[in-house]
């Protein structure tokens, strides 16, 4: 566009308000914090020999860190912007959420600089369409909530008072504060006052011309129209000379005309740009105005929304005013034309600009956008619903009605029908069915009647595998979303009442509607199922050989509809047989496909023969060879003669996996269908009780040294993993108890978690124990037997926190080996076995006894990272009560310490780095308490792939009463 005005670079702060994001909540970057609640917990191990070369290992005890919630955001961005008197000036402003939970954040328009003014001196919007402007609904708030990793774009509204001198700089501030009080809203981007959960602005008051810009649209929906009026003022106190205004004609959008251009006279000198790119005086009739030339968008401006800022030779309308006094306006009207059937959202967006000498010295100033204006296409609704053309077995092809001949008495007759979302929008379609005869509809079939009574329709996928549910929560099955002109086959089963035959035909009516469409009515559109003729039935399946209805074409033996006939129980992984019998009750030989359609996941049946009944008569003795066949495993029958029964069992196991198979009864359909014809079928319900999942486990097992006269402590956790609530006794049982040795085993009670001897815990009312995290667990305790022993009660998943301490007496031989056996027993003593559990705790007697204790500590500002601080704000824990949030760390420390009375050789300690953290350092100086020799971290040690690291130390020889100490620091994720 080569004209006289300049096309010059805007400034950064113009540039942002521009170029916003076009959505309210957008996703940010990939959040990499590691969630708040989150454990990381874990042990290590110690590995020594003694002076005869025998080798040894021990665990540490696990040591638990809680990530905490971290509260953080980021604002962005300060600006400046000139205004004049009487102005209302909007700043936009993007406030993240960047921690790792969800959070509320209060907003404040504040007075003058940072935090010290006036609070609610000016109001804060949430842009809900992202123009940078309140619009109608958008009212003024002092809050805002986001997920982690969640934005929103704020509006700050700021007015320029009346009478305000020139030269003035009007300061104001958006506070965002979170609702946590220590989370830091960090000011990013453009930060002029350098101070965080603050963005602040400056509008200068000049006294020179100022452009005021602002554009507006109308939308005229009966045509399918914008009409956008550009309007520029001077609200300055001296005239602006050389005006150039222009705009871009916006994508998705034609231009059909000018309307009007008020302010501008060809006499005064006022010009048009015409298509030949040459200005040109204005005549006195706007109307014999070319209209269109071409335009260069400003760099870093997008005027015609089509998201590339900064083009060259846009189509568009530009004007000129020679001079443009003091509160004098050019009002520019002009329409545009769209495309109603643009998906509904488009947005056509668009920003004029223009241009001038604001100061008379013969130069231009930078242009001056408006704010954008967005149009956004509304949604239209349409719904077409029709048969599938002659496919998926419709009879009569394309007219509206799928049609099915024939099917056999309680059959389920699938019909296949097509949606389509005419609309412009996403939509739901709401699928109801009217067993109604077709009436009312175009394609109503002659003499048509209602399916009989009792027959049920049910709606599913094009595959007919999956029942179509309600997604939108109003009672009706629908299509889940479709996009815009997507269309969708699916399955209406109409499942016919046994016993019932007669020639139709039969017809209900399918239809579709938008559930997004508030109009009455909403739209939709109907179409019909049609079946011809229901058949007698042709097949008959019981569980006994002489069921009533077995053999005669009147009656079905054990119907589906009246529900299970046998039910068998069956543990979880284990199998049940069933007897089944299937009747070819049709005039001619006949084979029958065999299934148990919608067995639950992880269940399986396996059907194998046992005889057949040539003649009908109760007899599988007939002549017939049954005794080859038995036992063989079968899919489907031989060819039956008609009035034949053919016996088989099917074999049903229940999935091995508990979540697979939870308590209670489960539903089993069998089913038999001929091989020739799909719709000659029965089914009939058996069912499967699944008995109880009774798991309870005591884990770990444990394994340590002593010396003699020395003692080792054990945790343990008991958990209920079943499905069933279990009342269990706890007993620890020491096998070298006729030796000396014996045992303290405590839970852990109260808000404390205050260790109290098993045999301590009071009976009678819930009290509340600790799990192994520390939470508290509300159990009842009792003493049923009155043998000392307490007997406790868990409901599924709940689990106690253990400790078993193990003593070994002074006598004790080295190599003795005592075995604690900590178990937790059944009360009602059924079955399964795994209703009751026990742990075990391997102790040994050595001289040189190495025990490994692991500690964890919180250093919030990772000076272990670098080695400068080896000392935890918190002090070590096993189970550590100060979370650590992301980005802090964590040092663990490790201490390995010889209770034995002899050396223990060739010691090393060995640890892995946990999920959710990164390895940084390792404590070189690797302590030995006794000779004050350094153990070091062995090859490979800081070695950090990214899989589970291993840390390692080689400690050499301890002596006895000696400990030396390891450290290592993570940082969390």
């Amino acid at each position: 566009m080569k004209h006289a005005f300049n096309k010059g670079v805007l400034s950064s702060k113009v540039g942002a308000c521009l170029l916003a994001s076009s959505v309210l909540f957008a996703a940010g970057q990939a959040w990499a914090l590691t969630a708040a609640g989150t454990d990381i917990k874990n042990k290590a191990t110690v590995t020594y020999e003694d002076s005869n070369g025998n080798s040894y290992s021990a665990q540490s005890n696990e040591a638990v860190v809680t990530v905490a919630p971290v509260y953080a955001a980021t604002l962005e961005d300060d600006g400046t912007k000139s205004g004049a008197a009487g102005e209302i000036v909007y700043f936009t402003h993007v406030l993240t959420n960047t921690g790792n939970t969800s959070d509320t954040y209060s907003l404040d328009g504040l007075t003058g600089h940072g935090s010290g003014g006036t609070a609610g001196s000016y109001q804060v919007y949430v842009d809900g369409n992202n123009n940078g402007l309140p619009d109608a609904g958008e009212v003024a708030t002092t809050s805002v909530s986001l997920n982690a990793g969640q934005q929103a774009q704020l509006i700050l509204a700021v007015p320029v008072p009346s009478g305000t001198a020139a030269g003035t700089a009007i300061n104001a501030t958006l506070l965002a504060r979170s609702s946590q009080g220590n989370g830091l809203v960090d000011d990013i981007g453009a930060d002029g006052d350098s101070e965080d959960d603050t963005n602040n602005v400056v509008i200068n008051v000049t006294a020179d011309a100022v452009l005021v810009v602002n554009k507006s649209a109308t939308v005229n929906t009966a045509t399918n129209e914008i009409t956008y009026t550009l309007e520029v003022k001077n609200n300055g106190a001296r005239p602006a000379n050389d005006v150039v205004i222009w705009d871009a004609i916006p994508a998705n959008a034609s231009f059909v005309q000018m309307v009007s251009v008020n302010g501008l006279l060809g006499s005064n000198g006022d010009q048009w740009l015409d298509n030949n790119d040459t200005w040109q005086n204005l005549p006195n009739g706007y109307a014999a105005v070319a209209n269109l030339t071409t335009v260069d968008e400003p760099a870093g401006v997008d005027m015609n929304g089509n998201g590339t800022p900064g083009e060259t030779g846009l189509s568009g309308i530009a004007f000129r005013d020679a001079v443009m006094g003091v509160n004098t306006t050019v009002s520019i009207v002009y329409r545009v034309s769209f495309d109603p059937n643009l998906a509904a959202g488009t947005q056509i967006r668009n920003v004029f600009a223009a241009q001038g000498d604001l100061d008379e010295d013969g130069n231009e100033e930078p242009p001056v956008p408006s704010q954008p204006v967005t149009t956004t296409i509304a949604q239209f609704f349409d719904v077409v619903a029709d048969d599938t053309d002659g496919a998926n077995g419709d009879a009569d092809a394309d007219n509206d009605t799928f049609l099915v001949d024939s099917a056999a008495s309680g059959a389920t007759v699938t019909f296949f029908h097509n949606v389509t979302n005419a609309g412009n929008g996403s939509d739901v379609l709401e699928l109801r069915v009217f067993n109604d005869a077709g009436a009312g509809h175009a394609e109503q079939p002659g003499g048509a009647a209602a399916f009989p009574a009792g027959t049920t329709f049910t709606l599913w996928n094009a595959a007919g595998s999956v029942q179509l549910t309600d997604t939108n929560g109003d009672g009706n099955a629908d299509t889940g979303v479709l996009g815009a002109s997507g269309s969708q086959v699916f399955t209406v089963k109409a499942k016919l009442p046994a016993g019932f035959s007669g020639t139709g035909p039969y017809a209900y009516t399918l239809r579709a509607t938008s559930a997004n469409d508030v109009g009455s009515p909403a739209a939709s559109d109907d179409t019909l199922g049609v079946l011809t003729a229901i058949n007698a039935p042709a097949v008959d399946l019981a569980n006994t050989i002489d069921a009533t209805g077995m053999g005669d074409s009147l009656v079905d033996a054990d119907a589906y509809a009246n529900g299970v006939v046998t039910t068998l129980s069956a543990a979880v992984g284990g199998t049940v047989t069933f007897d089944l019998f299937l009747a070819n009750e049709s005039g001619s030989a006949q084979s029958y496909n065999l299934s148990a359609p919608g067995l639950p996941a992880g269940w399986s049946v396996v059907f194998r023969a046992t005889g057949v009944d040539v003649n009908g008569n109760g007899s599988l003795l007939d002549p017939v060879d049954n005794t080859s066949m038995a036992g063989n495993v079968v899919t489907s029958t031989p060819s039956l003669p008609a009035g034949a029964i053919f016996a088989y069992t099917a074999e049903v196991t229940v999935s091995p996996n508990a979540a697979q198979a939870p308590a209670g009864t489960q539903n089993i359909e069998f089913r038999v269908e001929a091989a020739s014809n799909a719709s000659i079928f029965d089914r009939k319900l058996d069912a499967v009780t699944v008995l109880p999942n009774r798991v309870i486990s005591v884990t770990p097992d444990g394994s340590n040294q002593v010396q003699p006269g020395g003692n080792v402590d054990y945790p343990h956790v008991l958990t209920n993993n079943g499905n069933s609530t279990e009342t269990v006794e706890l007993t620890a049982t020491n096998l070298l108890a006729g030796d000396g040795w014996s045992n303290t085993t405590v839970a852990f009670v109260g808000a404390g978690c205050t260790a109290t001897a098993l045999t301590n815990l009071p009976l009678g009312s819930p009290i509340v124990l600790c799990d192994a995290a520390g939470n508290p667990v509300s159990v009842t305790i009792a003493d049923s037997d009155s043998d000392t022993y307490p007997e406790i009660t868990l409901t599924p998943g709940q689990s106690i926190r253990l400790r078993a301490t193990v003593f070994a007496p002074s006598s004790a031989a080295q190599g003795a080996q005592d075995v604690l056996t900590l178990a937790a027993t059944n009360m009602d003593g059924a079955a399964p076995a795994t209703a009751s559990s026990s742990a075990t705790d391997s102790t040994e007697v050595i001289l040189g006894q190495v025990r490994l204790f692991k500690r964890a500590g919180v250093d919030a500002d990772c000076g272990c990272a670098d080695g400068s601080n080896w000392t935890p704000d918190t002090g070590f824990a096993e189970v550590q009560t100060t979370q650590v949030a992301p980005g802090e760390c964590v040092i663990w420390q490790l201490r390995a310490t010889n209770e034995g009375a002899a050396t223990a050789y060739n010691v090393t300690v060995t640890d892995e780095v946990t999920p959710f953290t990164t390895l940084e350092n390792t404590d070189n100086a690797c302590v030995d308490s006794v000779d004050g020799n350094n153990c070091v971290p062995s090859a490979g040690a800081m070695a950090n792939s990214g899989v589970a690291p291993v840390v390692e130390w080689t400690v050499g020889d301890l002596l006895s009463g000696d400990t030396a100490r390891t450290r290592f620091c993570v940082s969390v994720d």
